[in-house]
């Protein structure tokens, strides 16, 4: 028998914006391009850096939002985005605005805190 292999990626979200990601998804019109400030990613804890997210949950408040994608679909398209946080142990992911319809092939759900 084969099972599906999968990943969690892990997104603190702003206040009343969660259940928004959780219900339309990724929208570049969320995720704004207008440098210096705003790059037009979207910023992800990796598959092992949950922690990165709850601490950024203490300041959003929103919750966690979790996105499970399947491990071959991770491999090719968002593993070379990891990138370590800050040069420390945390990784972090930026996807980019063309990725956003990808990302929105896999299930959302947001995780109160």
């Amino acid at each position: 028998m084969n099972t599906l292999q999968t990943v969690t990626i892990y997104k603190a979200t702003q206040k009343g914006k969660g259940q928004r990601l959780v219900e339309q998804g990724f929208q570049p019109a969320d995720f704004p391009y207008h440098p210096p400030n705003a790059d037009g990613k979207c910023y992800f804890a990796a598959p092992d850096s949950r922690r990165l997210a709850e601490e950024y949950h203490r300041y959003y408040k929103d919750g966690v939002l979790e996105v499970t994608i399947d491990s071959e679909t991770y491999d090719r398209h968002f593993k070379p985005l990891e990138r370590p946080y800050q040069g420390g142990e945390q990784v972090e992911l930026s996807i980019p605005h063309n990725l956003f319809p990808i990302l929105n092939l896999f299930p959302r759900v947001l995780k109160p805190r």
